[in-house]
């Protein structure tokens, strides 16, 4: 945010402590309309912050660090290049447990949002302002704290339900079903309520932020009562249920607050996509209905380090060395685009000392990475495909050449360059640009995109009208627009030959490749696969040993000087891709869909009970309930 927030809503370090304090207290601050402003700003800040009092850091746990990792990982799109780190990398390898630092943190971030928002609702009443203005503020502040209770309840399921700013944080965990309930009670007044533009501009949720996340809660919900997610483990832990939701109703009412965004709502798709995720331009607020925002200057906020991010980093020095290394896309990642899919080579990209590109886009200078490439000699052949020889020493005519780790006409991804891709989605400025170290960043993450709205009212179409024609339009609409980077005369038929390329006969399996293409590293593809109940299988099919993909499809003049395709298409035990994988297949169980309830929360309110299967895991008595 813009703005810091001067009353520090001192939540406990360990869960909640209820009363917010500071040498201003609450009860003298929420007295007047700026003061609600700088509430409310504080109730936002949580979802990028860095620290909250008496817990110090806990970027971890938020959008500033840590959610990156949680809500991405794992799945079988990204791994990361470390099992031990601790900053969230234990995510991607699924050896996480109930002492990860993120784990923890994104717990105290979550109940600090809904802390600061039930401090807000308590005091609002009381202050004197315009009665509709009033309704604003509530109906913003119940949207985020909606918000913070769907990320406990996506990672955890059921959690305490904390209504009131001054609890003793005591509470047990409430039911599935009924912190839903909450969550969607929360949205629907918030939808009902808010204006087109919230309080605080480009910053704030509105009507049609409401009625997004309606829908892909119902649609999440609908989904996971359709195909039995968690059903194993209910018997243990049956306040994670899903048997209560009424997927027909669920689908039904996705379906009409989707359509009122995508026919009412002022967003509109930004013609060119990486316009999207380049720092410092306001593009995203075009598309993008939700922001986790960042500080812009030093002065107003503290940036978190760029290599935590899934960009490389610029600033004139290529550094760090390997674009920080924390996310390291997948093969299966790579080749679920075509390679003629503008997408994908923005997306997926080289390091940036390995070659890059300066683009200004509105006066800002980026630095876009180049496909890596590696030098390496190859035969040279006559005319009909035999190597030539040198006439003095007998040896073959070698050449040196550009070997690709990935372009367009050859879409190879050779695991012998020794180089790795990465998730280059997000870019940042040169230093010129922006006056920021290599270390730092002020770049925006869209958190509920319109292009997103229009996937989930396609699988809302499919559900409740039962029209896969006018679905798979809604999937039109969004890949369409990736055909727009190429020039005007070549789109049509560039969308033609994506169209068919993506076509499934199984409109559920195109939906999902679909969402995967254009989200990928924006939070879905996990809980895609969770909602969906084929996680377990994704990961098990995880391909780390072999690029399967490009079985049959080197080039023949790579195939020289005794190199064959199993060579070039072995993949390194010492990657990160051979060990990502191969930590995965080890540490995933079916129980990991939901996250560990941590130690520290255990020991400050024993009334809550661990999730099913962790207490096991450990080794000590379940006692789940």
């Amino acid at each position: 945010m813009g703005v810091s927030m001067l009353l520090a809503s001192c939540e406990d370090a360990e869960f909640l402590d209820r009363k917010p304090y500071s040498q201003t207290s609450p009860e003298n601050f929420y007295k007047n309309e700026t003061e609600m402003k700088m509430g409310l700003i504080g109730c936002y800040e949580v979802i990028s912050g860095h620290k909250i009092p008496g817990a110090s850091y806990v970027q971890r746990g938020s959008y500033a660090q840590g959610m990156i990792y949680i809500m991405n990982g794992p799945s079988d799109c990204v791994v990361g290049n470390s099992t031990n780190s601790n900053e969230g990398t234990e995510m991607y390898w699924a050896n996480y447990h109930e002492g990860t630092q993120a784990v923890r943190e994104l717990w105290k971030c979550m109940y600090t949002g809904i802390n600061r928002c039930n401090t807000m609702l308590h005091y609002l009443p009381g202050v004197e302002m315009d009665a509709l203005l009033k309704l604003q503020y509530e109906a913003e502040v119940k949207f985020l704290r909606a918000f913070y209770y769907y990320h406990l309840a996506w990672n955890f399921g059921g959690v305490p339900l904390v209504l009131a700013y001054d609890s003793n944080g005591q509470e047990p965990r409430a039911s599935l079903e009924k912190v839903y309930e909450q969550i969607l009670s929360d949205l629907e007044f918030a939808y009902n309520n808010l204006n087109p533009k919230g309080i605080l501009d480009t910053s704030s949720a509105n009507k049609y932020t409401a009625a997004a996340y309606i829908g892909r809660m119902c649609n999440y919900l609908a989904a996971c009562k359709r195909n039995g997610t968690g059903k194993s483990l209910v018997a243990e832990q049956p306040l994670n249920d899903f048997a209560w939701v009424d997927e027909v109703a669920m689908s039904k009412r996705a379906y009409e607050v989707l359509k009122d965004v995508v026919d009412n709502s002022h967003y509109e798709l930004v013609e060119d996509y990486t316009n999207l995720f380049r720092e410092g331009l306001s593009y995203v607020y075009k598309e993008s209905l939700l922001t986790a925002e960042l500080a812009a200057s030093g002065s107003e906020g503290y940036w978190p380090n760029s290599y935590y991010l899934p960009t490389p980093a610029n600033n004139g020095v290529d550094t760090p060395t390997a674009y920080g290394g924390r996310h390291v896309p997948t093969p299966k990642a790579f080749y679920m685009y075509s390679p003629k899919d503008p997408r994908r080579d923005h997306n997926f990209t080289g390091r940036l000392q390995d070659g890059k590109v300066e683009v200004v886009v509105d006066g800002r200078i980026y630095h876009d990475p180049v496909p890596a490439r590696t030098r390496y000699k190859i035969a040279v052949l006559d005319e009909e495909g035999n190597p030539k020889t040198d006439p003095e020493s007998g040896l073959p005519i070698l050449e040196e050449v550009d070997h690709p780790l990935y372009d367009s006409p050859t879409q190879t991804y050779l695991p012998i360059s020794s180089m790795q891709t990465c998730p280059g989605k997000f870019r940042l400025t040169t230093f010129e640009s922006m006056q920021h170290t290599h270390q730092q960043h002020a770049c925006n993450y869209p958190l509920m995109r319109l292009a997103d709205v229009y996937l989930m009212y396609a699988e809302a179409i499919y559900f409740h009208k039962g029209d896969e024609g006018l679905a798979r339009q809604q999937l039109d609409v969004v890949l369409r627009r990736a055909c727009n980077v190429v020039e005007a005369s070549k789109q049509e038929a560039l969308f033609e030959e994506l169209k068919a390329a993506y076509r499934r006969d199984n409109f559920i399996d195109e939906l999902l490749e679909s969402r995967e293409r254009e989200l990928i590293f924006e939070f879905s593809r996990k809980f895609d696969l969770i909602r969906y109940n084929i996680i377990d299988e994704a990961l098990d099919n995880f391909n780390y040993e072999y690029l399967e993909e490009m079985r049959g499809k080197i080039p023949a003049k790579y195939l020289t000087n005794a190199k064959t395709e199993e060579s070039y298409l072995t993949i390194a035990t010492s990657g990160t891709i051979y060990l990502g994988g191969q930590a995965i297949r080890q540490n995933w169980e079916p129980f990991k869909i939901w996250l560990p309830i941590s130690e520290e929360q255990i020991g400050v309110n024993q009334n809550l009970k661990q999730n099913a299967g962790w207490i096991a895991s450990a080794g000590g008595a379940d006692t789940a309930e």
